[in-house]
Parts: C-alpha cells; structure tokens; sequence
C-alpha cells in the first residue's frame, strides 16, 4: 500500500509541475492577463501542492518518519485540487472532469487507507 501511495503521490507531484510548465512557458494560461491575482495564488497552490506530493511521496517510500504525515497532508491537498479543478474545467470539458475525479478518488483511498491503518495501529 505505502509503494503504491508513493508512487501515485511522486507521479502526480512530478505531472502537475510538468503541465504547469508546457502551459507556462508557450502562454496557454490567459489567466495571468485577465486575472493575475488569482491566477498567482492558484500556481502557488500548485507548486505547494506538487512539491508535497513529492517529498511526501519520497518520504512515504524511503522509510522516514515523517513520510506517513507528509504525504497523508499533500494527498489532502491534491484531493482539494482535483475537487477544485474538477469544478472548474469539467464544465465544458467531460475528459477532464473524469480524469480530476479519478485522481481525487485515488487521492481519497490513499488517505482513507492510510488514516484507518492508523487508527488500527498498522501504519507508522
């Protein structure tokens, strides 16, 4: 379970900072023009968010002790971005809706997994 979760986490921290960077850097996000404010703290959210995933991630698989409560946290905070992002692209676009819910269940199964092992003394 503890490999899988990592795995999932690192892909998802290494994705999200992959796609914000092909949308940045040929000018896909024309929200930076028309609503720069929210736009920054939205990437700033990502970025934590990716960067969590990842440490987390590696943290999770590599045996720290920290790695179970950082990656539990950055799996909170991708499930709060796919539900956000569901909402906001899924509108027009059903691929997108699906794959953001696909991604914040599988978030939700490793920090339910995750959280209930706890509670049952199995994961530390």
């Amino acid at each position: 379970m503890k490999k899988a979760a990592s795995i999932f986490s690192i892909f998802c921290g290494l994705a999200m900072l992959v796609v914000w960077a092909i949308l940045l850097a040929t000018g896909q996000v024309i929200e930076l023009q028309t609503k720069p404010f929210e736009t920054i703290f939205l990437l700033v959210a990502e970025f934590l968010t990716a960067v969590s995933l990842i440490l987390g991630g590696f943290g999770l698989v590599s045996g720290k002790s920290w790695g179970l409560r950082a990656d539990l946290a950055a799996l909170g905070m991708l499930l709060y971005c796919t539900i956000f992002s569901t909402g906001a692209l899924g509108v027009n676009n059903a691929p997108a809706a699906v794959f953001f819910s696909m991604m914040a269940l599988m978030a939700f199964f490793f920090s339910t997994r995750f959280i209930l092992d706890t509670i049952k003394g199995g994961t530390r």
